[in-house]
């Protein structure tokens, strides 16, 4: 019997029992390979990071283990792994069915494969996970790159010093068929067009096998955004399950104040979550990073302010700069502009 069972020794199962650990949970991570990082020790294939931010709330600062803008790929891997080493994690237990696991909360934490798109003949070609990374294998060759994303110009970075040519498409590849040692794409407006090696690098999706209703999925388009959604899952738990409080702090409660905080918060919150204000007499209290379905006084995202009462959408608000903010609080807390 566990508590939290954390399925996954990627960055956001390790996010996620690094918060369990902390607040003294019953918790396991369990993970199918024998060491954790599993996927970036072999993506990105050219083992060049596309960010420099990939720390991790609670660990070491990255730039003691690279000061580079675009970090080698093996950094992160020893990153990652420094990290692990005080949690509670099994390795070598890959999971198929979660009902071999006797635990009251089961967090999936289990990644991205290379997504394959659904173009007729795709079958036929090679995939960014399979192409050779040697660019001399593709000298004096016509290339096809199916995709417009960081693998698909990192692959076509790396041919284009010794490929005949290198055309990179999108969502256009109609099909592709096979004609001798020759393919032949069909592309939308332009009709078909000849090659001798078609690589897809269509991105990642994320693995659905484990999903199941009863449990939490905890997931990011980046470490940025996986460490953020982790804290927000681990306070949601924690609120719910353990009666703590989620961390808030207090604002004075003028238009002035409000506009000025928010302007300043609204370029810091990540995709998917929220601020969430709600006044109290004289004070406000600032909530931050809580989930988007949060439906309570003004929820500030990104790229809105939202106000509800009693759940209900009375007012919004795009324009997210300090002046246009102060007249928005003004009119909705139905006081006058300081200014």
């Amino acid at each position: 019997m566990v508590e939290y069972l954390v399925i996954g020794a990627g960055p956001a199962g390790l996010q996620m029992g690094s918060f369990l650990h902390r607040a003294g949970r019953d918790y396991l991570v369990v993970e199918a390979d024998p060491e954790p990082a599993g996927f970036f020790r072999t993506f990105p294939r050219h083992r060049v990071l596309s960010t420099d931010d990939n720390w991790l709330f609670d660990g070491a600062p990255f730039s003691r283990y690279s000061k580079r803008a675009f970090p080698n790929a093996d950094d992160l891997v020893r990153y990652l792994e420094d990290f692990a080493r005080p949690l509670n994690v099994r390795y070598n237990t890959p999971v198929s069915d979660l009902s071999r696991f006797n635990a009251r909360h089961v967090i999936i934490a289990t990644g991205k494969k290379p997504h394959l798109p659904s173009i007729p003949g795709v079958e036929n070609a090679e995939t960014y996970a399979s192409a050779s990374t040697d660019p001399t294998e593709y000298a004096g060759k016509r290339v096809l790159i199916i995709g417009r994303g960081h693998s698909a110009f990192e692959t076509a970075d790396n041919i284009s010093a010794t490929a005949r040519l290198t055309h990179t498409v999108g969502r256009t590849v109609q099909r592709i068929r096979k004609d001798g040692e020759e393919f032949v794409a069909t592309i939308d407006g332009t009709g078909e067009l000849r090659y001798d090696r078609v690589v897809v690098c269509a991105g990642f999706r994320r693995d659905t096998t484990l999903d199941h209703p009863q449990a939490h999925v905890l997931t990011g388009d980046s470490i940025k955004a996986i460490r953020h959604a982790a804290r927000a899952l681990h306070r949601t738990l924690e609120a719910e399950h353990h009666g703590v409080p989620w961390p808030h702090r207090r604002l004075r409660n003028r238009p002035d104040a409000l506009a000025a905080t928010i302007a300043t918060r609204a370029g810091e919150i990540p995709d998917g979550l929220a601020d969430v204000v709600v006044t109290q007499g004289q004070h406000a209290l600032l909530y931050d990073e809580m989930p988007t379905a949060e439906r309570n006084g003004f929820v500030v995202t990104s790229t809105q302010v939202r106000h509800y009462r009693r759940n209900e959408l009375i007012a919004v608000e795009r324009r997210l700069h300090r002046k246009p903010l102060e007249k928005f609080f003004s009119q909705q807390l139905a006081v006058p502009c300081i200014a």
